[in-house]
Protein backbone atom coordinates (compact mmCIF):
# COMPACT_ATOMS: atom_id res chain seq x y z
CA UNK A 1 0.00 0.00 0.00
CA UNK A 2 1.41 3.54 -1.13
CA UNK A 3 0.80 6.55 0.06
CA UNK A 4 -2.62 7.80 0.83
CA UNK A 5 -4.65 10.28 0.39
CA UNK A 6 -6.33 12.68 3.20
CA UNK A 7 -9.92 11.17 2.45
CA UNK A 8 -8.52 6.86 2.38
CA UNK A 9 -6.70 7.78 5.88
CA UNK A 10 -10.41 9.49 7.36
CA UNK A 11 -11.65 5.98 6.69
CA UNK A 12 -8.80 4.03 8.22
CA UNK A 13 -9.68 6.60 11.75
CA UNK A 14 -12.05 4.01 13.45
CA UNK A 15 -10.33 0.42 11.67
CA UNK A 16 -7.39 2.17 13.42
CA UNK A 17 -8.91 2.98 17.08
CA UNK A 18 -10.52 -0.74 16.65
CA UNK A 19 -7.22 -2.44 15.77
CA UNK A 20 -9.04 -3.45 12.67
CA UNK A 21 -6.02 -2.73 10.19
CA UNK A 22 -3.63 -4.74 8.47
CA UNK A 23 0.01 -4.51 8.50
CA UNK A 24 0.73 -2.69 5.56
CA UNK A 25 -2.98 -0.91 6.11
CA UNK A 26 -1.34 0.48 9.37
CA UNK A 27 2.08 1.61 8.36
CA UNK A 28 0.37 3.44 5.82
CA UNK A 29 -1.75 4.72 8.07
CA UNK A 30 0.91 6.18 10.58
CA UNK A 31 3.09 7.23 8.17
CA UNK A 32 0.65 9.94 6.70
CA UNK A 33 -1.20 10.75 9.90
CA UNK A 34 2.87 11.43 11.04
CA UNK A 35 3.09 13.87 8.30
CA UNK A 36 -0.44 15.59 7.87
CA UNK A 37 -1.36 17.83 10.77
CA UNK A 38 -5.15 17.39 9.43
CA UNK A 39 -5.35 13.74 9.77
CA UNK A 40 -3.22 14.04 12.90
CA UNK A 41 -6.12 16.77 14.46
CA UNK A 42 -9.31 14.21 12.94
CA UNK A 43 -7.38 11.07 14.79
CA UNK A 44 -6.89 12.71 18.19
CA UNK A 45 -10.95 13.66 17.94
CA UNK A 46 -12.27 10.38 17.07
CA UNK A 47 -9.72 8.85 19.36
CA UNK A 48 -10.69 11.26 22.25
CA UNK A 49 -14.44 10.37 22.07
CA UNK A 50 -14.03 6.68 21.01
CA UNK A 51 -11.87 6.28 24.08
CA UNK A 52 -13.57 8.41 26.45
CA UNK A 53 -16.46 6.49 25.97
CA UNK A 54 -15.01 3.57 26.63
CA UNK A 55 -13.79 4.81 29.53
CA UNK A 56 -16.97 6.03 30.48
CA UNK A 57 -18.42 2.97 29.91
CA UNK A 58 -16.46 0.68 32.09
CA UNK A 59 -15.70 2.81 34.46
CA UNK A 60 -12.17 3.70 34.16
CA UNK A 61 -10.49 7.01 35.77
CA UNK A 62 -7.93 7.25 33.38
CA UNK A 63 -8.50 10.47 32.13
CA UNK A 64 -4.79 10.85 30.33
CA UNK A 65 -6.23 10.38 26.85
CA UNK A 66 -4.17 12.42 24.86
CA UNK A 67 -1.08 10.43 26.08
CA UNK A 68 -2.79 6.97 25.60
CA UNK A 69 -3.02 8.48 21.52
CA UNK A 70 0.58 9.26 21.82
CA UNK A 71 1.57 5.36 23.29
CA UNK A 72 -1.31 3.79 21.05
CA UNK A 73 0.49 5.24 18.02
CA UNK A 74 3.95 4.33 19.36
CA UNK A 75 3.06 0.57 20.30
CA UNK A 76 1.60 0.64 16.64
CA UNK A 77 5.10 1.66 15.27
CA UNK A 78 6.65 -0.87 17.37
CA UNK A 79 4.08 -3.43 15.87
CA UNK A 80 5.25 -2.34 12.31
CA UNK A 81 9.21 -2.95 13.30
CA UNK A 82 8.44 -5.98 14.61
CA UNK A 83 6.59 -7.40 11.23
CA UNK A 84 9.43 -5.80 9.02
CA UNK A 85 12.29 -7.98 11.57
CA UNK A 86 10.28 -10.99 11.56
CA UNK A 87 9.90 -11.06 7.82
CA UNK A 88 13.78 -10.24 7.37
CA UNK A 89 14.94 -12.97 9.64
CA UNK A 90 12.14 -15.54 7.80
CA UNK A 91 13.93 -14.06 4.46
CA UNK A 92 17.87 -15.12 6.14
CA UNK A 93 16.62 -18.37 7.91
CA UNK A 94 15.25 -19.43 4.02
CA UNK A 95 18.48 -18.19 1.89
CA UNK A 96 20.97 -19.94 4.62
CA UNK A 97 18.44 -22.64 4.46
CA UNK A 98 18.53 -22.77 0.44
CA UNK A 99 22.20 -22.31 0.65
CA UNK A 100 23.40 -25.46 3.48
CA UNK A 101 21.43 -27.72 1.21
CA UNK A 102 23.38 -26.37 -2.05
CA UNK A 103 26.75 -26.72 -0.39
CA UNK A 104 25.52 -30.42 1.44
CA UNK A 105 24.57 -31.43 -2.94
CA UNK A 106 27.56 -30.20 -4.07
CA UNK A 107 29.96 -31.96 -1.04
CA UNK A 108 27.59 -34.83 -1.83
CA UNK A 109 28.28 -34.73 -5.73
CA UNK A 110 32.29 -34.16 -4.87
CA UNK A 111 32.40 -37.55 -2.61
CA UNK A 112 30.13 -39.66 -5.46
CA UNK A 113 32.95 -38.71 -8.13
CA UNK A 114 35.73 -39.53 -6.13
CA UNK A 115 34.12 -42.81 -5.80
CA UNK A 116 33.43 -43.22 -9.68
CA UNK A 117 30.09 -42.71 -9.24
CA UNK A 118 30.51 -40.00 -11.88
Amino acid sequence: MGKLTCKEAEKMVMPYINYQLGEKELEAFLAHVNSCPECREELEIYYTVSVGLRQLDAGTGAFDITGALSDSLDLAWMKVRAVRLRKVICYAVNTLTVTGVLVMLFMQVRIWMQQGWF
